[in-house]
């Protein structure tokens, strides 16, 4: 889980980065904060999966009453094994 949690925020982070080092190389020189909000809408499926994920681990916590520090103690249990 927490791979996923980090993996989702390290690719948004190389999405912003991306697109504003793209369009410092671009031959006709587009508007900084444009290309800003094209980044941050290309982030948006990646926030959707960070969302569904979570949003899953506490609809299975709560059908198994645990809490939520018990479903993060499970996956980090299982990422050991």
């Amino acid at each position: 889980m927490l791979d996923i949690i980090n993996f989702v925020a390290l690719s948004g982070i190389f999405n912003v980065l991306f697109f504003w080092y793209a369009s410092t190389k671009m031959k006709s020189k587009p508007d900084p904060v444009k290309t800003l909000i094209v980044s941050f809408l290309f982030s948006i499926p990646l926030s959707f999966l960070l969302i569904g994920v979570y949003t899953t681990m506490l609809i299975y916590a709560a059908r198994h009453g645990a809490s939520e520090d018990a479903m993060w103690e499970y996956m980090e249990q299982e990422e050991l094994q």
